[in-house]
């Protein structure tokens, strides 16, 4: 009971601290907090002169209120965002603010919001926050800068307001507006805000303009070792997919007759004009590198931040990797198995990044129904690469499970902090070949890292 009495407090904390910097200039919330005290330590006028303090204070305070009833500016804003933006690297975008008035308008200021929600009690008594390892123990037992964090988290980014010291009548002003995103996924912008302090600078009158917008920001990225697998080609039934809609692409060999069930698409229709009877073309099979990234998605409870940091490695390793001659299989369980692939154009790595931005983890599907996603897939695959949360039986038994078929393997697994190497004997490989990652310390373990010149 107590804790949620606590967070309907925060709530308000939140709101009301949240208007107040809105609203209130720095000299105006200077001028609050003194007519607040003011007033606290002059209620007996008879003993103090700080009712006077008071009393000047909300009077200058209520002027600049009244002054705000006179802001009428005619304004339009549009904004103009990039097709992607990346967690962590900050990217500018386009504000046009046009004045549809006749008047001139000065010391404007632009406000670009996204949205910002307030997360449910649930979610602030079991979130978690990483930032909680250096704070004190009170800050960690009270919540409030836990609850805080969230709100950050789920807005996802921030924009520094901008400056619009003239704006003439008639014309359109372009701004440059400065995003820094934290996290990966979609960003939803809320609307546009132009405010204008009154003549004595303590109080902001605001227009809200409707500016809904949206930009995926697509996940960190490491600098990562070279990677080079040994996998031997291998057959892939109906070879690369032409257009993504013919369905075949082999090399042609020759000409046959034509035999029942042969594709009508197989007919070489001018041989079959000159001879009197269907002939079809005949091709030779495709063999190639394809090689599997899979990503664990079973996270435990609390390991918000190490999944983050395996989808910021599968990210990196699609870029890192070169798909010009062979295939990559993306593959991960969500609300059920998913496998997309990119290389020789079947698909591009932007849209490799565009699905691990919106990845979740996942939920009400067993671990083993990894296993059972391998089992189609592994014999179209030549080797693999598995980026992993947590170690235990069901993850070494999945590691077994592809050596035993003689796939080579590269891991990268996400331990907790003073983690040590696992057993892997029984893997067969080579201990290079398994790379373990502390959060925090991703780009420091990927460089100490020695990865074979081939790994098989």
């Amino acid at each position: 009971m107590l804790g949620r009495q606590l967070y309907r407090i925060f709530r308000l904390v939140y709101r009301v601290g949240r208007l107040s910097k809105d609203r209130f200039t720095p000299a105006g919330t200077l001028l609050l907090g003194g007519a607040i005290a003011a007033g606290i330590f002059g209620v007996d006028t008879r003993q103090s002169l700080a009712f006077q303090v008071f009393s000047i204070g909300t009077s200058l305070i209520l002027v600049g209120m009244l002054c705000a009833f006179s802001f009428r500016a005619k304004l339009s804003v549009r904004r103009r965002l990039p097709d992607f933006a990346t967690v962590g690297v900050a990217v500018n975008y386009k504000l046009l603010v046009g004045n549809l008035g006749t008047r001139a308008q000065r010391d404007l200021l632009l406000v670009d919001e996204l949205e910002s929600t307030i997360p449910e009690f649930e979610e602030f008594r079991f979130g978690t926050d990483p930032l909680d390892r250096r704070r004190n123990w009170f800050d960690r037992k009270l919540g409030y800068p836990r609850l805080m964090s969230l709100i950050t988290k789920k807005r996802g980014g921030t924009v520094p307001p901008l400056a619009l010291h003239d704006l003439p009548p008639g014309h359109e002003l372009e701004l440059s507006a400065r995003l820094f995103p934290a996290r990966r996924g979609h960003l939803h912008f809320h609307r546009t805000r132009i405010a204008r302090p009154d003549p004595l600078g303590l109080y902001r009158a605001i227009n809200n303009y409707a500016n809904a917008g949206s930009l995926l920001v697509l996940p960190k990225r490491y600098r990562m070792p070279a990677v080079s697998m040994k996998g031997t080609r291998k057959y892939q039934k109906g070879g690369l997919s032409l257009a993504g809609s013919v369905g075949d692409s082999r090399e042609f060999i020759s000409l046959r007759d034509y035999r029942p069930g042969d594709p009508l698409r197989s007919i070489h229709w001018r041989s079959y004009a000159k001879r009197g009877y269907p002939v079809v073309k005949e091709f030779h099979d495709e063999f190639y590198v394809r090689q599997g990234l899979l990503l664990d998605t079973f996270a435990e409870a609390g390991a918000g931040e190490k999944f983050e940091e395996a989808v910021s490695i599968a990210a990196s390793l699609t870029v890192s990797l070169n798909t010009q001659d062979s295939l990559l299989d993306l593959m991960f369980v969500g609300a059920q198995a998913y496998r997309f692939t990119s290389g020789r154009g079947l698909g591009k790595t932007e849209n490799m990044l565009e699905i691990l931005a919106c990845v979740s983890p996942s939920s009400g599907q067993p671990f083993t129904s990894l296993e059972t996603m391998l089992s189609r897939y592994l014999p179209d695959v030549s080797g693999m690469i598995c980026v992993l949360l947590h170690w235990d039986d069901g993850r070494r038994g999945l590691l077994e499970y592809i050596r035993a078929r003689h796939i080579p393997v590269l891991v990268f697994l996400i331990g907790d902090a003073g983690m040590e190497m696992p057993d892997i004997s029984s893997l067969e490989m080579d201990s290079n070949c398994f790379v373990l990652l502390q959060p925090g310390r991703i780009q420091e373990g990927l460089d100490a890292a020695r990865l074979p010149g081939e790994i098989s």
